[in-house]
Order: structure tokens, then sequence, then C-alpha cells
């Protein structure tokens, strides 16, 4: 048998050696980094791989929780304007209908856009989410950062394409459509003005709404400026209420 005391020392050495390499090993980890991301500034990749993956994760989930509200606030008008005008076709008869009957359509036209191009973000962040909590710790953390980056990039500029010049033109070309169908098949120039304008108005009213913080927040990533966000200086927030008395959208402008 060997003597207590050597045997302290030898458990006490075994210690020494345990923490030394506990804590070189929690430095190498605090040290890891990544290379940029396309179009990244080489101060990105002096920013520990941990720090930009939870970036990632903490603005998608900002926007896909805004993006939610949005999408809800926006399928909920467009279906209460396609239902409501159709329900209203039991008390006109004659041409009258005709302004209801174009109305839906151009109503059901924006409901389906809702339903048929949602945005991404909406599920892409639940999906990565998930995919982050079934890989755990174990995963190679640059491979886990360049998916996590890959999918930032697809939402940011799929909400940059939700806000492109061609959805305000789409949404005119719609709307006129609406108006010249009124005006030309059925010589109602002044009902099919005001569905044309009020049409436009309210798909203005969408696409300006729409969640974009993914276009700044990647622009930021890509400098490397990752830390706590400022407030932007105003921001949009739509939301659907519904009363005793009805239904109505609510904008919210913050400050």
């Amino acid at each position: 048998m060997f003597p207590p005391a050597k045997i302290n020392r030898f458990f006490g050495f075994a210690v020494c050696l345990l923490g030394a390499w506990l804590v070189l090993s929690s430095q190498s980890a605090v040290a890891e980094s990544c290379p940029p991301i396309s179009g990244g500034q080489p101060a990105l990749e002096q920013v520990d791989v941990e720090q930009r993956i939870q970036f990632i994760r903490d603005r998608m989930a900002y926007d896909a929780s805004k993006a939610r509200t949005w999408s809800e606030a926006w399928t909920i008008t467009w279906g209460v304007l396609t239902g409501g005008q159709l329900a209203l076709l039991a008390f006109f008869d004659g041409d009258a209908q005709a302004d209801l009957y174009v109305g839906a359509g151009s109503s059901f036209i924006g409901l389906a856009g809702q339903l048929i191009l949602p945005l991404s973000v909406k599920s892409d962040q639940t999906r990565l989410e998930n995919h982050i909590n079934m890989v755990g710790r174990a995963a190679e953390r640059c491979k886990l950062l360049e998916h996590a980056e890959k999918v930032f990039i697809e939402n940011a500029e799929n909400e940059a394409d939700g806000v492109h010049w061609l959805m305000h033109g789409a949404n005119v070309l719609i709307n006129v459509g609406a108006m010249l169908i009124l005006g030309l098949g059925f010589d109602r120039w002044d009902s099919g003005a005001i569905n044309g304008a009020i049409g436009i108005a309210l798909g203005e009213l969408m696409i300006f709404s729409q969640p974009t913080g993914l276009i700044d927040d990647l622009e930021r990533y890509r400098r490397g400026e990752i830390g706590d966000l400022d407030k932007t200086a105003w921001e949009w927030n739509l939301a659907p209420v519904i009363t005793h008395n009805g239904y109505s959208l609510q904008l919210v402008v913050s400050f």
C-alpha cells in the first residue's frame, strides 16, 4: 500500500493537471473564430463564433415575431375584405354587384399573396432554432455558423424582395386593372376610381409596413458591429383589432 502522503500528492497533482486542461480548453473555446461571411469585413473574423451565432439567432427571432404579427394582420384584413364584399352581394343587384365582385377579386389577390408567398423568416427562424438545438454543442462551430449565416442572408434577401419596386408596380397594376374593368366593362368610372385608389393605398401600406429589420442587421453583421442594437428611429406595427363593434386594423408607429 502507498503511504497516505503519497496518495494525497498524487491526487493533488491530478487535480492540478485537470484544472490546467479545463482552463486551456475554455480559453481556446473563447478564442475560436471563423472566416467572415461573404461581403464581410475583417473585423467580423475577430468576433467570437458564439457571439456571431447568438446575434443571428436574436435578430431572426425578433424579426420572426414582427413578421408573424404583420402576416396575421394582413391575412385577416384581406380575408375580411374578400368575404365581406361577397356577403354584400345579397343586398345589391345590377351593376352595383360588379363593384363588389371586382373589389372582392382584388382583395383575394392580396389574401392569396399572404398565403402563397409568406415572409420566410416566420418558418426559417423556427427551423434554425430546431437545427441548433438538435446538433447541440458537439457540432463543429464554424460549420454551424456557416449554416446560420446562409439562413440569415436568405431571409434578408426575402425581406428585400417584399419591398422591391416590382411589388409597388404590381400593386398599382392590379388596382388600375380593377378600375379599368369597372370603367370599360360597366361604365362605372367613379366607383372604379374609388376601388382602385383604396386598393392602391392598402397595398402600399402593406408593403411599407412589412418588416425589413434583417436587411440592416445583415449589413451591421458584415461590418462586425455585433452588440446591443439601438432601437430604430421609428417602426411600423400593424395588428388586427376585433371588438364587439367589428373589425379594424390598428397602425402603431413607435419612435
